[in-house]
């Protein structure tokens, strides 16, 4: 693992650390201010304006792999060419979802009869703002992935960890001053501009990015469309997974059971966040070994090692929050929320939990352009979901539309993608599993036993329970190194530890 890579990742764990602190301590100011209900209202108008974010139509998914092939066969002017289609592609989508937003606007209504007079002119303001916000990440999303693609993931990160820091910074002075879920909309357009701002002078300064805008290359153009249609299909299904239920509870229920389920959700996303942490680096490799040396021997190896690394972090997280969750949710965001916030978080979190440690096959699928048949399955079993979901919202409430949710996620990931890898992409799945099966059973019977010595501790203070979570952490962590990790995977964390003291030294040399 080089340093760039090695450094990225724990930057990206502690982006990940600091987006949870700021949670903690945020989040509560957030629901308080602003109450149950403008709360889930703004939780509902965004879940309607994220569905702006599918005119990305997977061309930024598709960039690394069009790079790598434009560089391999006309060098720089092949990726200056590109980069203008990209930026023209872009700029044209923004400005079609500004016009959708509009729409938007004047059929604020589409968001269900359940709101006041008052909520509807609310949600317009926010629907304004969150769209604009959209749109400003398209052009954005140009230059991310360019960052990507030339492996800069160190500035990545260090982008990432800028805008949770500002989140609260700006959030909380607009909160204060009563400006409400339209001050925080505000405020997310506000970062979008900044990191575009910062983004583009990092590529064009920095990187020297080349862009060749003249007439848009229609073969190459065609064959994006191709290629991208079907990781069109697998986001909008995301889409699906992830913003239908807050949808389908504000019209059936109400913005308050938006707000419970949105607690919920909102812990799950961190779970989800932190299975792409490790893949992330390694999608340049991917491609080198998919494109140029097709060894699915290689793939199958390093879809194992990346698999194993997130089954270590997403097992601690998981257990954790069964553990601690339900008592954590009652201190930070209030007793109103507590077991039915807790037990969304943790249905999603298992249902987040298999393609969670295979995150790394749905790149290496889009290497070997295998990507389509997922995406068809995935799309029909999204459907199904949101109708039975609907059923589900009228038996269980708020707890029912997660439940969909997971059965839609283990039907596609758990039974047809592990087929897909083993008999079409040419991983072997069953020894990726077994590298699984030797830490999972040790980590499982841990959980057991903090279960049962929690019977009798109740972690209803702070101190209790941020007692508990380091205790717990420690006993993990020290299981798993004398008894989970391989000897490679020590000399790994060794190496990149060596090379971060190494680096901090030289950097301390160079300032003194």
């Amino acid at each position: 693992m080089n340093r760039q890579i090695s450094r990225a990742v724990l930057l990206s764990f502690l982006a990940q650390g600091i987006a949870v602190l700021v949670n903690l301590g945020y989040t509560p100011f957030v629901i308080r201010i602003l109450g149950q209900n403008e709360y889930g209202l703004y939780q509902l108008v965004q879940s309607v304006a994220n569905y702006l974010n599918l005119m990305n139509f997977g061309f930024t998914f598709a960039y690394i792999s069009f790079y790598s092939r434009a560089r391999a066969r006309d060098g720089q002017e092949g990726v200056a060419r590109l980069n203008g289609m990209f930026l023209q592609i872009f700029l044209t989508i923004a400005l079609v979802c500004v016009g959708a937003g509009v729409f938007l606007v004047y059929h604020i209504d589409l968001l269900g009869s359940r709101l006041s007079e008052s909520d509807y002119v609310t949600a317009r303001k926010i629907m304004i703002l969150l769209t604009l916000n959209v749109a400003c990440s398209f052009p954005n999303s140009v230059f991310v992935v360019y960052i990507a693609a030339r492996e800069q993931f160190v500035f990545k990160q260090e982008m990432a960890i800028l805008n949770y820091v500002l989140i609260p910074l700006c959030g909380l002075p607009a909160l204060y001053v009563g400006l409400g879920s339209v001050g925080l909309a505000a405020v997310t357009l506000g970062i979008s501009v900044l990191k575009l701002c910062l983004n583009m002078g990092f590529c064009l300064r920095r990187l020297r990015m080349p862009f060749h805008l003249g007439r848009l290359d229609r073969a190459l153009f065609a064959e994006l469309v191709g290629f991208t249609f079907f990781v069109f299909l697998s986001d909008l299904v995301d889409q699906l997974n992830g913003n239908v239920d807050k949808y389908l509870l504000g019209r059936m229920m109400g913005t308050g059971a938006v707000a419970v389920y949105s607690v919920g959700f909102e812990l799950s996303t961190y779970f989800t966040f932190c299975y792409w942490v490790i893949p992330e680096m390694f999608v340049p490799e991917v491609n080198r070994i998919a494109v140029e040396e097709r060894d699915d021997a290689k793939l199958t190896a390093l879809f194992s090692r990346v698999g194993r690394y997130n089954n270590y972090i997403l097992l601690l997280i998981l257990t954790g929050f069964f553990l601690a969750g339900k008592p954590f949710i009652q201190l930070w965001a209030g007793d109103s929320y507590g077991g039915t916030s807790w037990l969304v978080g943790l249905i999603l979190m298992l249902a987040g939990y298999i393609p969670g440690v295979q995150s790394l096959g749905v790149n290496i699928q889009s290497a070997k352009r295998m990507h389509r048949p997922r995406a068809a399955i995935y799309f029909l079993i999204a459907c199904v979901n949101v109708v039975v979901s609907i059923e589900l919202i009228h038996r269980w409430g708020v707890v029912g539309t997660s439940l969909g949710t997971m059965a839609a996620l283990l039907l596609g990931t758990g039974i047809f993608m592990n087929l897909y890898y083993h008999f079409r992409i040419g991983l072997n799945v069953v020894t990726f599993w077994k590298t699984l099966f030797r830490w999972t059973p040790l980590a499982l019977l841990l959980c057991g036993g903090a279960w049962l010595a929690l019977r009798n501790v109740a972690l209803d203070t702070w101190p209790r329970l941020i007692g508990f979570i380091l205790l717990y952490t420690a006993l993990y962590g020290a299981l798993l190194w004398f008894a989970g990790l391989r000897k490679t995977e020590k000399a790994e964390i060794r190496q990149v530890l060596s090379g971060l003291r190494s680096g901090k030294g030289k950097a301390e040399a160079k300032a003194d």
